[in-house]
């Protein structure tokens, strides 16, 4: 399997990713993509917490997706926690 360097920061190509499954872990859970020798992706996102709601439609679970996609460190593989999460775990949980 070949390295896939991103070309800036937050950002990740998934679509030259080779044929393979990949996981992609965070805080919320994890996510796993499949891609065919075709190049086509099947997201499984039934371990990722937001897309838990069993009542989330199909355009929500794309938001999702491209939520993830965007918050992707490429050199680590894991999916930073979103910036209002990020913010919040560094402050003093006992100052008021």
């Amino acid at each position: 399997m070949g390295y896939i360097r991103k070309e800036k920061e937050g950002e990740f190509d998934f679509n030259k990713l080779p044929e393979g499954v990949y996981f992609f872990s965070g805080q919320e859970g994890f996510v796993k993509v499949k891609v065919d020798k075709d190049g086509n992706q099947s997201w499984d996102l039934q371990n990722w917490f937001s897309s838990l709601d069993p009542d989330k439609n199909e355009e929500e679970h794309q938001k999702t997706i491209q939520e993830i996609k965007r918050r992707l460190n490429a050199d680590t593989g894991t999916i930073n926690p979103p910036k209002n999460l990020a913010k919040r775990i560094s402050t003093n949980p006992f100052k008021q």
